[in-house]
């Protein structure tokens, strides 16, 4: 039976209609004497880990392929510890490769084999201040040699990424690491040697020859489109940007029905054809609301009690959009007195018609419209400003009415 998971990425096993996405990233990277670098673009939950994961999956069956998964927001940390936690999933990347190649398990008898050929791998290529460590039990860990006042972590970062050529070069490997929410590395621009990371991570791509390829993801698709097709940015013309869109119709209601079937209830087209339209192929709202719908139930009774009820899903994953969004951008309470202005109309306002509408000066709001729009909250379509995302608009919008009632 198909299983279904709300609020974290579907397992390979589990992944539903993204097998056109999953083909196209395969074939890129399978492609011999070529290193692509692939950016995917999508926002937050459309999918876009649990392809990744996939991708990993298929990847790993191929024996002259390594594959490193790491997720930089999660693993975000001041550079010391960020980048052991980054040279460890390289490690244990090309460990699970040795351990295919010699057809066993983990078993401690193997241990110093390993172990000298991370040491002859990382020495062959001169890789600075990183080395290995073996335990009594045999488990290899990453020794990273920082010194007591560190004034260059950029060798440190270029030498975590240098290892995976090392061992690709002397395994006869391919590399694939797989960078997801990459954006989130100008986190580490305030510390020495990291001011300009992403020009030291354009070096990293020019030095890592033909044995490495990376693939970028990242959530905040504003910004990652500006840090990747930027004409002024270093990694510009570095990444061929693959987006990953919202399922069409047919795939909606198909996925709809699956969830449907899942909970052992019939398949209900006209249940599935009013959730689309209530919130567009988003498969984590979909899912959300074939979760709680029920035969008979009518599909926008269940989409309002979702965005109102204390512990509704789709009202505490709005909440922490708003929350995290809003944070990070400058402006302060009018950025959402600024959305909530916007959300009663799905066409959008020009801005002069909704600086009339919020009696502001017009001269004064694009200033706030700007950091809307990098946040991923506003688009300009049109020539009118409008909310993204169709959920987050009526969350809004109902909450705007029950403040007024």
């Amino acid at each position: 039976m198909t299983k279904f998971y709300v609020g974290k990425p579907a397992p390979p096993e589990d992944l539903m209609d993204r097998k056109e996405e999953v083909k196209y990233i395969v074939t890129k990277m399978k492609s011999k004497g070529i290193s692509y670098n692939l950016a995917i673009l999508g926002y937050r939950r459309i999918g876009k880990t649990s392809i990744l994961f996939k991708v990993k999956e298929i990847l790993l069956n191929n024996e002259e392929i390594a594959v490193v998964y790491f997720d930089v927001k999660q693993n975000m940390a001041e550079p010391k510890t960020f980048l052991t936690r980054l040279e460890k999933a390289i490690f244990d990347a090309y460990l699970e490769k040795l351990r295919f190649s010699t057809k066993i398990g983990t078993k401690a008898s193997k241990a110093t084999e390993f172990f000298t050929k991370i040491r002859e791998a990382l020495t062959s290529k001169k890789v600075k201040s990183i080395s290995a460590d073996i335990s009594s039990n045999g488990i290899i860990l990453p020794k990273i040699e920082f010194e007591d006042k560190v004034t260059d972590y950029g060798t440190l970062f270029m030498s975590v990424f240098k290892s995976a050529t090392a061992f690709a070069e002397k395994s006869n490997l391919k590399f694939i690491i797989i960078l997801d929410e990459f954006q989130d590395l100008v986190n580490l621009d305030r510390y020495p040697g990291l001011k300009d990371i992403f020009s030291l991570f354009r070096s990293i791509i020019q030095q890592r020859g033909k044995t490495v390829s990376f693939i970028v993801s990242g959530s905040r698709v504003h910004m990652l489109q500006t840090i990747l097709g930027s004409g002024e940015s270093p990694l510009f013309v570095h990444f061929e940007r693959y987006a990953i869109q919202e399922m069409d119709k047919h795939n909606s209601l198909e996925f709809f029905n699956k969830y449907l079937a899942a909970k052992k209830l019939k398949s209900n087209n006209k249940g599935a054809e009013q959730a689309y339209e209530l919130v567009g192929g988003q498969p984590f709202y979909l899912m959300a609301i074939a979760e709680k719908w029920n035969t008979g139930d009518d599909v926008n009774m269940v989409f309002q009690n979702l965005l109102t009820d204390s512990l509704g899903t789709l009202k505490l994953y709005a909440e922490y959009i708003l929350s995290e969004d809003l944070a990070d951008a400058t402006g302060g309470p009018i950025l959402k007195t600024i959305l909530q202005a916007l959300s009663d109309n799905s066409t959008g306002y020009t801005v002069s018609e909704l600086a009339k509408k919020m009696s502001i000066a017009l001269t004064n709001l694009p200033r706030y419209l700007t950091p809307l729009i990098d946040a991923d909250l506003v688009t300009k379509i049109n020539g009118n400003y409008i909310v993204r995302d169709k959920m987050l608009r009526e969350y809004l919008r109902v909450q705007v009415e029950a403040l007024s009632s």
